[in-house]
């Protein structure tokens, strides 16, 4: 199994699939791809929460 990515990588990715949905038109997101942009929002948030309190 491979490692995981540390939190701050974690971030990283998540930021930039966030990125490029948001560079879609918001008329044309499939009802999809509308909730993978927000589970990754909130992923983001988990992984800055966890960060914040020091649970790297």
């Amino acid at each position: 199994m491979e490692k995981p990515l540390p939190y701050l990588e974690q971030q990283h990715c998540i930021f930039h699939g966030v990125a490029l949905i948001a560079s879609i038109d918001p008329q044309a997101l499939t009802p999809e791809l509308r909730q993978m942009r927000d589970n990754m929002i909130k992923a983001m948030d988990l992984n800055a929460l966890m960060i914040d309190r020091g649970m790297k």
